[in-house]
């Protein structure tokens, strides 16, 4: 086959390819930069993936079947046409074509990142570049290698001058497939839904502007040649984005009270595929006028989505779909009387233009759903929850960065609330000295927390502790006695409280001053507390020289006479107070605590009436109060 192409005119497409695949550099930084960071990676690594799928299976099979000899218009009928025969231009074709391939494949990624498997985007990226791109592609460009009319939307005089239907609305056709397909991302909608801001906002906008500079090539090339309307093409891809940009600011800054960066840099985008079909045919004016309202389309169409509760992750489908059926539109709404053809009306030509938008999105969208509904069987789209929450750069490429480390370190931190640990970071990344303040943080927050602790525990002291004697209160001595009232429902169960009166207590606190007394009742409380068993039993001072000891189980009353023998033995004891030395008798009243007690009041005052009944029989002794009877019995 030989070329009839002037080497200038070769040197010009084979540049603008270079251009185009520039793109897929632009793709990347936007798609990574819109997404969080525990994700970046698996994004660009689709970026990448799917651009050698594109190669190799547009070159295998996909590059003829869009420009073979055609069947009937549907189809080209030559999937070997790159391993036969060759020329210049066809090469040349192939490597033009193979990037616009690999721009409509990667649009998908963007739009289902965060949540869909890579194996599944895989088989998706398959079915674009070697189905529905060299399908939908040769009805309107099946004869461009050898200038012919081939496909059937050509016949019928559709234009789409560089795929704003072919290329874009086809990638938006088929991410909006599997957005219906996979669903939001998790937290992103309901109730508790929120907006999901991209982690690296500036990485993004420099990819906005590696694809604005592509997309000269990817118009100004598909001139196929370095004609006097090259120019004019290249001018109005300029308008058009920066109209689409601005027309996104305005009316983003109208809608939601600031100019989201977000939807501003979509909005360049917009106006960029919108122009992308009528740029050979636009006069400056109406490219202005078709970015600007590509921008709006994409705001509007951005809003929409979210109503409908379709979460597209950086746009795509706003972008491409909604700004390139728009485009397609505009050949026949803006561009100048006649330059569609002879005779043809401009309702005439937007009847054509609607049935070349009618039929991609029918075919795309389609039969991308069909397949990937049915590849969802057997290789399920979306990841698992778990993974999703871990992120794909992990849960799909065991990838990761110092960033992402340092922020799942923090994740298991605040989803178990244990700050005692520093997190780690390796020195020299950029997550160090985030890392450092962080720690910084943690360790102030160590020493706030110590120090709450410390005055909880002193506050609970004070209200629970006699400061004295050091034994528990009346408050915290009635909270236990309570319990073990309420614990006993049995009548095999038993226990006992001992009310305990040290005898003419105010006498000696007069005679020797309160600081004698003190003395004497700390000694009686250490006397007590040796006593008292270490298990199921509490001591605490009731007030003034009145103490109580509480056995919550016993097996039989004698264990509660033993102990108030003991104590009465123990506290007359000789001992030293002052250089002074001293003896101490008690009186105590026992009541016990059966499955019939009422309550714990009336416990304390039998005890308390038992005490009072061994006081009056001499002191220094202890009486058993008897329920019901009113009796009490004498020591043992």
């Amino acid at each position: 086959m030989a070329s009839t192409h002037q080497p200038v005119d070769l040197l010009w497409v084979l540049s603008c390819a270079v251009l185009v695949v520039l793109m897929q550099a632009g793709f990347t930084c936007v798609e990574s930069g819109l997404v969080r960071a525990k994700n970046s990676i698996n994004v660009a690594f689709k970026n990448l993936i799917d651009f050698c799928i594109a190669s190799v299976l547009y070159g295998l099979a996909g590059f003829g079947l869009m420009f073979g000899a055609s069947w009937y218009g549907l189809i080209g009928t030559e999937p070997e046409m790159l391993f036969g025969p060759t020329s210049t231009w066809l090469s040349t074709m192939f490597f033009f074509q193979v990037a616009f391939c690999g721009t409509a494949t990667t649009i998908v990624s963007g739009a289902v990142a965060e949540r869909m498997c890579f194996a599944a985007y895989c088989w998706s990226a398959v079915l674009v570049s070697l189905i529905v791109y060299p399908i939908v592609g040769h009805w309107t460009w099946g004869g461009a290698l050898d200038h012919t009319v081939a496909g059937w939307l050509a016949e019928i005089g559709f234009i789409d001058f560089a795929g704003s239907t072919v290329v874009h609305s086809v990638g938006g056709w088929v991410s909006l497939a599997c957005l219906l397909i996979i669903g939001p991302r998790v937290g992103r909608f309901g109730a508790q839904g929120r907006s999901i801001e991209g982690y690296n906002l500036p990485v993004a906008t420099l990819g906005v502007f590696l694809l604005w500079v592509g997309w000269f090539g990817f118009n100004g090339g598909s001139a196929m040649a370095l004609t006097p309307k090259v120019p004019a093409i290249i001018v109005n891809t300029a308008l058009a984005g920066g109209a689409g940009g601005l027309a996104a600011t305005l009316l983003t800054w109208k809608l939601l009270g600031i100019p989201a960066v977000d939807r501003i840099m979509n909005g360049v985008l917009a106006g960029l595929v919108a122009v992308t079909a009528g740029c050979h045919l636009l006069t400056p004016p109406a490219a202005l006028f078709v970015g600007a309202v590509g921008g709006m389309v994409c705001v509007v169409g951005t809003l929409g989505l979210e109503r409908l509760q379709i979460d597209d992750a950086v746009g795509a489908v706003p972008v491409h779909l909604f700004g390139g059926i728009w485009g397609t539109l505009a050949v026949a709404l803006c561009a100048p009387d006649g330059s569609w053809g002879d005779g043809i009306s401009r309702w005439q030509q937007l009847g054509t233009q609607a049935i070349g938008v009618v039929s991609v999105g029918v075919f795309s969208l389609g039969l991308s759903y069909a397949v990937l509904r049915l590849l969802n069987l057997v290789l399920p789209l979306r990841v698992s929850a778990q993974d999703e929450r871990i992120g794909l750069n992990i849960a799909e490429h065991g990838a990761s960065s110092a960033v992402l480390d340092l922020i799942v370190q923090m994740d298991r931190q605040a989803r178990r609330g244990d700050f005692s640990t520093r997190v780690e970071v390796e020195p020299e990344t950029e997550a160090a000295r985030i890392a450092v303040f962080y720690n910084a943080v943690l360790d102030q927050f160590a020493v706030e927390t110590n120090r709450r602790q410390l005055a909880m525990q002193k506050l609970a002291q004070l209200a629970n502790y006699d400061t004295l004697t050091g034994l528990g209160n009346r408050r915290l001595f009635n909270e236990s006695l309570q319990r073990a009232v309420r614990a006993t429902r049995s009548p095999r169960q038993l226990g006992a409280l001992l009310y305990i009166d040290l005898d003419d207590f105010k006498l000696i606190n007069d005679r020797y001053g309160h600081a004698f007394g003190d003395e004497l009742l700390k000694y009686a409380a250490r006397r007590m507390s040796a006593l008292v068993p270490i298990e199921g039993a509490t001591a605490g001072r009731i007030g003034g020289d009145e103490f109580a000891v509480l056995l919550d189980r016993i097996e039989v009353a004698a264990e509660a006479y033993e102990l108030a023998d003991a104590l009465i033995a123990s506290l007359g004891e000789t001992f030293t107070i002052q250089d002074k030395p001293f003896r101490i008798r008690a009186s105590i009243g026992i009541a016990l605590i059966r499955h019939d007690s009422p309550d714990a009041a009336t416990v304390m005052r039998q005890a308390d009436e038992a005490m009072y009944v061994a006081k009056l029989a001499g002191k220094g002794s202890w009486r058993l109060y008897r329920a019901g009877a009113e009796e009490f019995a004498p020591s043992v």
